[in-house]
């Protein structure tokens, strides 16, 4: 360790430095504050043994200056003095020194001191070295989250190109629909799509729990879902009489296909409620299944909305299970909306939930708008309702009108 003697008297000076030397530090030695000084800003130095009472500027003086430099580690400062009273140690402690030695100097007693201030020092070194690392702890960590933040609006916005384009239609089948997941990324899911010239396929998807898992499950039920891939062994299966021909499935025989293969168990722990439905609009029939998601809450063009549907188990609970289907023939003007549990559990600033009888009145408040106005007005109750920025569950809602 390199210690700093500033000592006027070339004789105290020469004694406390070959002291020092002799126990095997490196000194420097100066006689007023402004040598003092510039040994300090040149660096090296870890320790100051100061007199108090110097010309050309006293022990306090050096300590306050040396505090105002802010240097990047600390400097220990021994002040000698042969002052007596309580108030000059009060004066040196509060100008910036750690501590005080009185003259004469014991050589043992100073070299005790010297120890003393070198522990502190390797603590407030110690402490450095360990604020360095968590810094850079910090920044690799604060880059890991810019990361992954960013890798969940990236997969986010995929998540969002596997919805239908709003406000369109297929087949005389006008659809809108409105999505607010709680997170980047949702584990509810939902598509409506044709199957063949004359049936058209929707779905909506809630996957047990939040965040990646749900999202990677409810992606992978989308894929399977979609008439485009393979999954559509799924949608359609092999005609009994034409044998390179497909029909279309019915909701329940797709619905306990997905239960069978996605039964939960210790590796796999994410069940998920959903409706599934087929409309014919040559037949003008809808039908659909119901495995342990809200009804879906039908509204016909003359009569007031109504909830469908019994319920059912969750897809993944039990492998056996029979699902039913609801079928309906339905008019032109008829509406159908499908939404997650998300939408009727959402909370008011008070606790209070939004409720299916209050989803049924905002239903019934939209009948005769234009679908996308209807979506519309239904965003708005459900926002106004929680008063909030975000949802703490996600928020999915599809309308179908015939």
């Amino acid at each position: 360790m390199r210690i700093l003697i500033v000592e006027d008297d070339r004789v105290s000076r020469l004694i406390i430095e070959r002291s020092l030397l002799k126990s095997g530090y490196e000194t420097v030695a100066v006689d007023n504050i402004d040598a003092a000084l510039r040994c300090v800003l040149e660096g090296g130095i870890q320790f100051v043994v100061t007199d108090w009472l110097m010309p050309g500027g006293n022990g306090t003086e050096l300590c306050q200056k040396i505090r105002a430099l802010n240097l990047p580690s600390y400097i220990y400062i021994i002040l000698v003095t042969a002052l007596e009273d309580a108030q000059s140690v009060v004066q040196g402690m509060d100008a910036g020194a750690d501590d005080f030695i009185r003259k004469p100097v014991l050589f043992d007693e100073l070299n005790a001191r010297i120890r003393a201030g070198e522990r502190i020092l390797r603590l407030e070194q110690a402490l450095l070295e360990n604020n360095l690392r968590l810094r850079e702890t910090s920044n690799q960590l604060l880059a890991a989250h810019e990361t992954i933040n960013r890798d969940l609006k990236m997969a986010a916005a995929m998540q969002r190109n596997l919805l239908p384009d709003a406000a369109t239609q297929s087949q005389g089948i006008a659809i809108d629909w409105l999505f607010h997941p709680s997170t980047h990324l949702s584990g509810d899911i939902f598509n409506f799509f044709p199957l063949d010239e004359r049936h058209c396929g929707f779905y909506i998807i809630d996957v047990a729990g939040h965040g990646i898992a749900s999202a990677m499950q409810s992606f992978t039920l989308s894929r399977l879902l979609s008439p485009d891939t393979h999954g559509g062994s799924y949608l359609k299966c092999r005609s009994p009489t034409t044998p390179y021909q497909q029909t279309v499935q019915a909701p329940p025989a797709v619905v306990g296909a997905l239960n069978r293969q996605f039964q939960t168990d210790i590796s796999n722990i994410l069940y998920f409620t959903m409706i599934y439905g087929v409309i014919d609009t040559q037949a003008k029939t809808l039908e659909l299944c119901q495995a342990g998601h809200p009804a879906a809450l039908y509204q016909h063009h003359q009569r007031p909305a109504e909830f469908i549907g019994k319920g059912g188990l969750p897809v993944g609970i039990i492998a056996e299970t029979c699902y039913e289907a609801v079928r309906i023939h339905y008019q032109p003007g008829d509406r159908l909306f499908l939404y997650s549990d998300g939408v009727t559990e959402c909370e008011s600033p008070t606790g209070e939930m939004f409720g299916s009888e209050r989803l049924h009145q905002v239903v019934e408040k939209t009948r005769g708008l234009p679908v996308a106005e209807a979506i519309r007005a239904l965003d708005i109750a459900i926002r106004s309702w929680h008063g909030g920025i975000g949802f703490e569950d996600d928020i999915s809602l599809l309308m179908l009108a015939m």
